[in-house]
């Protein structure tokens, strides 16, 4: 299975982000990444979904 990274910042779009804190949530099902930009310090969530793969990749 292939997965998606965290994209870039919603503040300024920057790429380079670190994860500060992964937790389980039970109700979603899910791994929630807790990330921070390194360029400007905006801190979002990404939630962990998997992508099904085509077959013919």
């Amino acid at each position: 299975m292939k997965y998606a990274e965290g994209g870039q910042c919603p503040s300024c779009g920057s790429t380079d982000s670190k994860v500060i804190d992964i937790r389980f949530r039970p109700s979603l099902k899910r791994v929630v990444r807790r990330r921070r930009c390194k360029a400007c310090g905006c801190r979002w969530n990404t939630v962990e979904i998997r992508l099904k793969e085509r077959k013919d990749d």
